[in-house]
């Protein structure tokens, strides 16, 4: 009896054993918790790091085993996120896209904690298959109420915003006083999008000289809309207007109506990733003046055409964006505007980036520039009230690059200072 006691516990330690050793050497065939790129434009690093810990953050992509790309887009009363989950080795066979959406009455906190709770679906199935599925777990909180009925949208995808602000400020020979209020009201569906906005601000400045007081009026107002209808996923119809008043502007009054047509060379669906987009509109315009301009007008009725295109990659080598427009009026061809404004974030090699961005602009349709008076054009106190100058060109040119080496991850967070 003794000896079928001990032959039987003699054979429960080896299975034991066994067993363990099976686990062992599974477990070591396993790799490390995942490495993952994160390419993102409006998130909160530091929260993610700090709330999903089941996988190590690397600098560069060329150390990752997850690449992240998260991209974002306004939605009828919201913003959408677009999650690309792409393998590489040993993860090359999977990849994934998540959609997570927000309202606009979301907090800051609850769309950031959204975003992190989509984040980590998305990595749990490459996590699960490293020793990171030694420590996780599901959760699942059920909906309060089950079979919800589906609820009527009272208003209809429509969606508001109201906004004000003002601003004084002020030293001992100078006051400034600015009050801004704005408007604006949306729908969009997947046929229709629908955008409007009005928006103004007084704006006044008291400026004591030696032998006068210079009150300078620089208001603006301005009223935009667009409606826009698809076609198909390439092309797209839409109706543009717009009244605006600007005191520094020369602009009594501005009313015109646009209606314009768009292609994409590639379809919408891809609009995150890629985008080649070619535009045309007309513009009849109504203008009164405050002053009489350089082309003797105090009233005008104007038709100016547009022609646009842009060209933007997002990919994991970089981002390239170049947009080129050009326009003209009808009632002269030598009065035109050529607008060129490219913009280059390039991976080149690992850990260097270089960014190229500017602008060009041909100006020769600056038709409210005021007649000159007995003012010198290059008076100090001219440039001081801000009234538009005459130009025929303007750049902006911005040139960087970042070059970062050390250690390759990223985990860990120190809130401190």
């Amino acid at each position: 009896m003794f000896r079928q006691v001990l032959a039987g516990l003699l054979l429960l330690s080896l299975s034991t054993l066994l067993s363990n050793a099976v686990v062992e050497a599974q477990s070591s065939e396993r790799p490390s918790i995942p490495n993952v790129y994160l390419d993102c434009q409006r998130c909160d690093f530091n929260y993610i790091r700090t709330n999903i810990e089941f996988v190590n953050y690397v600098r560069d992509q060329d150390d990752a085993d997850v690449y992240l790309r998260i991209t974002d887009s306004r939605t009828a009363g919201g913003r959408e996120y677009t999650l690309h989950f792409r393998g590489i080795e040993p993860f090359s066979d999977r990849s994934d896209t998540l959609t997570y959406r927000t309202r606009d009455t979301d907090s800051s906190d609850e769309e950031r904690a959204g975003l992190v709770r989509y984040i980590k679906v998305g990595l749990v199935p490459f996590a699960s298959r490293t020793n990171a599925i030694e420590n996780l777990n599901v959760f699942y909180d059920p909906p309060e109420v089950l079979d919800e009925p589906e609820i009527e949208d009272p208003w209809n995808n429509w969606v508001f915003d109201v906004n004000m602000r003002s601003n004084i400020s002020g030293e001992e020979s100078e006051l400034n006083i600015g009050l801004y209020t704005g408007l604006s009201a949306e729908r969009i569906t997947h046929r229709w999008k629908i955008r409007t906005r009005a928006r103004a601000e007084l704006r006044r400045r008291n400026l004591e000289l030696t032998d006068r007081t210079l009150k300078i009026n620089r208001d603006w107002g301005e009223y935009w809309g667009m409606a826009a209808y698809s076609i198909n996923d390439h092309f797209s119809v839409g109706l543009f207007s717009r009244v605006n008043f600007s005191r520094t502007g020369n602009i009594a009054l501005n009313a015109e109506l646009a209606p314009a047509i768009e292609y994409n060379f590639f379809p919408y669906g891809e609009y995150q990733e890629r985008r080649f987009l070619i535009s045309y509109s007309i513009t009849p315009a109504h203008r009164r003046y405050y002053e009489t301009t350089v082309f003797l007008q105090d009233t005008e009725n104007i038709i100016q055409q547009e022609l646009s295109t842009r060209l933007r990659f997002d990919q994991p080598w970089g981002r390239i964006d170049i947009r080129v427009s050009g326009s003209n009026f009808f009632h002269s061809r030598d009065i035109y505007r050529i607008n060129f404004n490219p913009s280059f974030d390039i991976r080149v090699v690992r850990g260097l980036s270089v960014s190229i961005s500017g602008r060009y602009r041909i100006i020769n349709d600056q038709l409210a520039i005021p007649l000159p008076d007995d003012v010198d054009p290059d008076d100090p106190i001219s440039i001081i009230e801000g009234t538009e100058r005459p130009t025929s060109y303007d750049y902006r040119i911005s040139f960087g690059f970042s070059y970062t080496f050390g250690s390759r991850y990223s985990n860990v967070v120190n809130p401190r200072f």
